[in-house]
């Protein structure tokens, strides 16, 4: 076990999450799919900044931070350990008609900041901190359409916010103490979001995959493991001047060791669940079993098992940035799969030329990708989501496709239920998740749409996959995670009359993207 002193700190646990944040913007304009020098230059001062800072921090982080520890999903703040439904127990309904599936995984929002007020959603208007050792309730804010700036969100911000199961430590991460996170976004300010749920289905139990931040979950997205990632490289490694990724050769990143014993990570969950009484040295015994990590390495994806089946897939999503997973992946990245590696601008160019592939991962451009901070607007980032559902729309695979949109961590942002707790990665706090098809069940929200209350996570998109195309599933998480069984019914018709909505004209940018 490697011992630790307190001036060898971890980095993830001192430092906030780093990230490849756009330029503050005017103009409705789309994030280059490469960084120019510019940024890089940003990049290094930000790490000369961060070696200037954690000497500091290291003291600095009892006075910015109180801790307890994990998780549940019931809101009585007792821990769960294994999802309400799995797939022993839950299946699709009908015979699947689903030829097309299309994952968009958008950035750092909880499902109350989102969608607390959502009529019949399991929602809140109020939220919970702590304050010297006890917990009050305050209420929630409005959401703030571009964030004043980023909330930390890593693998010990996610453990510190639940709370062992209390979800009040929320303003005890770095950032929070100011309540940005404590905001929820009302029907006016999320209006077309609002009018999917209106329309499809609205899952209010979907939880993220990892108690945080970005790299991990969107390794989840695609392999249904985070590699025991704990934190992004800027926070927990160093970065190369140049390249990115598996392109560079000394990008690092602090991660749990790979062959951690069964009972190791049992007393790993155990601490994670006793840290509120043992703060900050419960921590440091944590963070004992973890280990500097390349960020450059092989594991089993989704995207091979397609690939081996013969099935199209593309991974539409910018290079160099913290959020394209398979550039993280050594196999990918180097060999044949690559080329389905694509911005994400050429989606609409490949349902227009009617090339869409059967299976598609989409990580929108950084300047609509709604992660807080930097200048991003969640108007301008909902406006990109309706430009690319009404493309799906408008094409002849809407018939047959499934679209889920997720965000990929909880940002730092309240949520008022606890997560199970499956393992030492998480589950994490509940993302935002609409499931738009023609497919979708019906139930009683304004025009038809449902309301899903089951439990999932980004291997239940995963599994829905596996489910639809006859593909086995790849660890324990995806073979366990409910298929999202409790979205579709395919015993009846579909209901194919698309729903084109247009642009808001209220945004800071983002406006006036082409009609689709």
């Amino acid at each position: 076990m490697r011992q630790q002193t307190l001036a060898q700190a971890p980095a993830a646990i001192a430092h906030p999450d780093a990230r490849y944040h756009p330029p503050r913007m005017s103009a409705p304009i789309r994030q280059p799919t490469s960084r120019g020098p510019t940024h890089r230059r940003r990049l290094r001062r930000s790490r000369a900044i961060f070696g200037a800072v954690v000497a500091g921090a290291i003291a600095a982080i009892v006075a910015w931070q109180l801790w307890s520890s994990s998780a549940s999903t019931s809101s009585n703040g007792q821990r769960s350990t294994a999802p309400s439904d799995n797939r022993s127990s839950s299946s699709l309904t009908g015979k699947n008609p689903i030829k097309h599936i299309i994952f968009i995984v958008d950035e750092n929002r909880s499902f109350d900041n989102f969608f607390g007020e959502y009529p019949g959603a399991d929602g809140t208007t109020t939220g919970k901190i702590w304050v010297n050792g006890q917990t009050k309730t305050i209420p929630l804010k409005p959401g703030i359409d571009v964030a004043p700036h980023d909330i930390e969100h890593g693998l010990v911000a996610g453990l510190l916010s639940i709370d062992g199961g209390k979800m009040d430590g929320f303003n005890r991460v770095l950032y929070g103490n100011d309540l940005t996170g404590y905001t929820e976004f009302s029907r006016s300010q999320l209006p077309n979001y609002y009018k999917y749920a209106d329309r499809f289905v609205l899952a209010d139990h979907f939880f993220t995959s990892a108690f945080g931040p970005t790299n991990p979950e969107h390794l989840y997205t695609v392999a249904a493991d985070g590699y025991g990632l704990v934190d992004n490289f800027s926070a927990g490694g160093t970065g190369s001047t140049s390249g990115f990724y598996c392109d560079s050769p000394d990008m690092s990143v602090e991660a749990f060791r790979r062959n951690i014993s069964s009972s190791g990570q049992q007393q790993i969950m155990t601490w994670e669940d006793q840290l509120g009484s043992h703060y900050p040295l419960y921590i440091y015994k944590i963070a004992a079993f973890w280990q500097k990590q390349r960020n450059c390495f092989d594991m089993p994806t989704l995207p091979d098992e397609l690939t081996r089946a013969g099935i199209t897939w593309k991974y539409y999503a910018d290079t160099e940035n913290i959020y394209n997973a398979l550039e993280e992946i050594k196999h990918v990245r180097f060999g044949p799969e690559w080329k389905n590696v694509q911005s994400p601008d050429q989606l609409i160019k490949d349902l227009q030329s009617h090339h869409l592939p059967q299976v598609s991962w989409v990580n929108p451009p950084v300047s609509y990708d709604e992660h807080p901070g930097s200048g991003v607007s969640v108007c301008a980032g909902e406006n990109w989501t309706v430009q690319h559902v009404n493309a799906v729309m408008h094409s002849p695979y809407w018939k047959d496709t499934a679209i889920v949109q997720v965000w990929d961590d909880f940002g730092g942002f309240y949520d008022h239920i606890p997560p199970p707790h499956l393992d030492y990665m998480g589950l994490g706090p509940r993302a935002p998740a609409l499931i738009i098809s023609p497919w979708t069940r019906r139930g009683t929200n304004p025009d038809g749409g449902y309301i899903d209350h089951t439990a999932y996570e980004f291997g239940s998109v995963l599994a829905f996959i596996e489910k639809t195309f006859g593909l086995k599933p790849l660890t324990v998480r995806d073979a366990k995670a409910d298929p999202l069984s409790g979205a579709f019914d395919f015993t009846h018709g579909p209901d194919l009359k698309p729903l084109i909505l247009p642009y808001r004209t209220d945004c800071p940018y983002g406006n006036d993207l082409s009609r689709q």
